[in-house]
């Protein structure tokens, strides 16, 4: 097989010729506008308008710092023009990703290669990934995906790349206003070389039917991406758009995480511009010469910088490239070639996966089948909430932060009583900031979970509950209804009657129960109601033990698993078997002198 000629760049200045000239021929149309957003959501006012312009829908895909439900806000300032005449409706849908989210559909194992996370941070390419998924799924035949720093979008520009789709599998909009290179490349420009800008999805249009690859988790993602269709010609380019200024020497760890990415996608390029099958790159003899140009490559522009008048931007270009250097002089040919191999099973394996994926027109269903329909916001699904199901519409409180199953129950109403009615707390149902509620937990009518806290699957919390912050309810645990957990505390497992009052750092794995001295009473009764237990902070209750209520246990108290509680407890004290109580200092196990009494020892 023929090799590159070593006096080939390893860095070339333009890709241009890679590119074809869009004719915009076609009737197609846009059916989507993507974002991957984690700053605020103004950024997504250009998107924005522009999808409501051209009748396609905005995809915010958000972390961070962006939130499903600022960009329903967003979506309610757009709804009316500053004449108060209706225009054309947004259509939008906003999907909080989760931190850690993960699919079948996206397990790649280009994302486990060691070389490609050096100094990689972010969800970029999953959430292009997701954006390619769901116009799939939903049938969309054609897709822009934006960053959130694109700027000065242009409808027409917009409408003739998507025009040119079919005969081009991709059109890209040209990044003008302020060049989106790399640190290497940025270097290179500042040291007068001749350096343009690529294709890149930053500003992407892309035919969905035509799209077999996907986006690596590495840095030059969207090259990878294109490439195939690159070295087809099937790429263009046509019209401007501009990008928010950003300082790229700022931090040199930026360079670091960029080199192996540049590496890659500059030496496959280097193939499509000599018409050369890309089984080339399999050859780690190719990435060795390519490494070598590449290191003599940043050593020019080096030079050329050092010779540039003294500046603060000469000295943090310098340091960037010797960080580019050091990260290149650690990449071995070896590393190039095995995630070039990677990636190939990797992107025949997204083709088959792809060719799989049912159709449908529902968001709910696409969502679903993703796993994030409780993580969801539009207005084609149903309720202002779109995280679990609301039972009672309006009535529930759900942080944008939350994360809530599909499948849970939000504001399930308070069972019927055989006699009278519930004494109503006139208050919303609350799902505080950063609350994670697994699949199939029911969350009653006026139940209020503070920020954090957390219900594993098939819990129950009862209505007129109260949680406290950073509460953890284990799988099938029955809070009852207006019980209060303080803050800090488990509730693991186990039941919890109606109007206990369990304080802070509590933990309780066993059973807290009403007396029941006369069970001949009608269980609804208000003459049968009997008070409830107490526990004060930093309770522990083991398992299997059972807490009858019309008692307090102290502060610090410890009962151990099995027991069954009939009396009050003072504080700092150990119980086993049925009422038997002994202080910490009279026990003869280890138990007495653990950490949990120190404290208590010590007074």
């Amino acid at each position: 097989m023929t090799a590159p000629s070593l006096s080939a760049p390893a860095c070339r200045g333009t890709h241009r010729r890679l590119l074809r000239i869009p004719s915009g021929r076609s009737a197609r149309t846009l059916d989507a506008v993507v974002v991957a957003t984690t700053w605020s959501v103004d950024a997504l006012g250009g998107a924005a308008a522009l999808a409501r312009e051209l009748g396609a829908t905005l995809v915010a895909l958000c972390s961070r710092e962006a939130t499903a439900s600022d960009v329903a806000t967003l979506a309610d300032r757009l709804s009316t023009m500053d004449d108060g005449c209706e225009p054309d409706r947004l259509d939008w849908l906003a999907v909080d990703v989760p931190d850690g989210y993960q699919h079948p559909l996206f397990g790649f194992a280009t994302s486990r290669a060691s070389e490609a996370k050096v100094e990689r941070l972010g969800d970029l390419s999953l959430k292009r990934n997701l954006g390619l998924t769901l116009a799939t799924l939903l049938g969309w035949e054609s897709a822009l995906f934006l960053d959130e720093d694109i700027t000065d979008l242009d409808a027409d520009d917009v409408r003739h790349a998507t025009a040119s789709l079919g005969e081009l599998a991709m059109v890209g909009l040209e990044v003008a206003d302020f060049p989106d290179n790399s640190v290497v490349c940025h270097a290179h420009r500042l040291a007068g070389g001749r350096q343009d800008t690529f294709v890149s999805g930053s500003a992407l249009l892309v035919d969905v039917g035509q799209a077999e690859s996907f986006f690596p988790d590495v840095y030059n993602e969207d090259w990878l991406f294109l490439f195939d269709a690159a070295c087809l010609r099937l790429v263009g380019r046509t019209g401007e758009v501009g990008q928010l200024p950003y300082e790229p020497f700022r931090n040199p760890e930026r360079a670091v995480g960029e080199e192996f990415g540049d590496v890659l996608a500059e030496g496959l390029m280097e193939l499509a511009h000599l018409r050369l099958p890309r089984a080339v790159a399999d050859d780690p003899g190719y990435w060795h010469r390519f490494l070598a140009r590449r290191r003599e490559f940043i050593a020019q522009i080096a030079g050329r910088i050092t010779d540039l008048p003294a500046s603060p931007l000469r000295a943090q270009a310098l340091t960037a490239l010797h960080a580019a250097e050091d990260r290149r002089a650690a990449i071995t040919p070896a590393s190039c070639a095995a995630y070039l191999r990677t990636w190939d099973a990797d992107t025949r394996a997204w083709a088959s996966r792809t060719r799989d994926l049912p159709r449908t027109s529902s968001l709910r269903s696409a969502l679903e089948l993703l796993g994030l329909a409780g993580d969801a916001m539009s207005p084609r699904l149903d309720g202002r909430t779109r995280k679990g199901t609301t039972m009672i519409p309006g009535t529930v409180d759900c942080a944008a932060t939350a994360r809530v199953a599909p499948t849970a129950q939000l504001g399930a109403p308070y069972r019927l009583l055989q006699e009278g009615e519930w004494d109503r707390l006139h208050r919303p149902t609350v799902i505080g900031e950063g609350c994670d509620i697994g699949h199939f937990c029911v969350v009653g009518e006026e139940a209020q979970l503070g920020a954090g806290t957390i219900l594993d699957t098939y819990c129950l919390v009862e209505g007129g509950a109260t949680l406290g912050e950073r509460v953890i309810v284990t799988h099938r645990a029955s809070v009852g209804a207006r019980a209060v957990v303080g803050h800090d505390s488990v509730i693991g497992c186990s039941l919890v009657c109606e109007r206990s009052r369990i304080g802070n750092r509590c933990r309780v794995f066993g059973d807290l129960v009403h007396r029941q001295l006369d069970p001949t009473r009608p269980w609804d009764a208000p003459e049968a109601e009997e008070s409830s237990p107490i526990l004060e902070d930093g309770v522990f209750v083991g398992w299997g033990a059972t807490v009858v209520g019309g008692i307090t246990i102290g502060e610090g108290a410890y009962i151990c698993a099995g027991a069954t509680v009939t009396k009050d407890v003072a504080a700092g004290r150990i119980v086993t078997g049925s009422n038997d109580v002994s202080s910490p200092q009279d026990w003869k196990g280890s138990l007495g002198k653990s950490e949990f009494f120190r404290s208590a020892v010590a007074g």
